[in-house]
């Protein structure tokens, strides 16, 4: 109710007690309509509250989906070069590793024909030799050097695989 309508209900006062009476009543008619706004304020600021947080909680959502998706393309991605990486150092280790076992075995080998022919020719000289047994020498140097060397090729293999 308003003012106007308590006055025209009670009527003109007649007294100071009237009058106060009526004052205090026409107050607390306007702070009651006060509270019920207020009430009305807090309920509508409690609704857009919800919405306001319904809608945070979607944006959350949101950026955690975004995060997650971008952490699984960055492991994917890690994944891959880290694979492709392994592959390359592999790939190059085990050539260093078989070029540096073939220059091994060629030098022991290089080393043992060295060693060999010098022997043969320094005993030729000293038997003066016919020329069927240089031959036949040189054909055991030969035999001699192509089992070193496959002896060789089957400890290289062994060592790679």
């Amino acid at each position: 109710m308003t003012k106007t309508a308590k006055k025209k209900e009670i009527g003109d006062p007649r007294t100071m007690r009237d009058a106060l009476a009526a004052q205090v009543l026409g107050d607390i008619d306007t702070l009651l309509d006060k509270a019920d706004a207020v009430a009305g304020a807090v309920n509508s600021s409690a609704a857009k509250m919800d919405e306001t947080i319904r809608r945070l909680e979607g944006a959350g959502e949101t950026y955690n989906q975004a995060v997650l998706a971008a952490n699984m393309r960055s492991k994917k991605e890690m994944v891959a070069y880290l694979k492709t990486v392994t592959t390359t150092v592999v790939a190059t280790t085990g050539d260093e590793q078989r070029e540096i076992i073939r220059a091994l075995l060629r030098e022991a080998l290089s080393d043992e024909i060295t060693t060999l022919k010098r022997s043969i020719a320094e005993s030729s000289e000293a038997n003066g030799s016919p020329l069927a047994l240089r031959w036949v020498v040189t054909i055991l140097i030969c035999m001699f050097t192509a089992l070193l060397s496959s002896a060789g090729t089957v400890v290289f293999i062994r060592l790679l695989g």
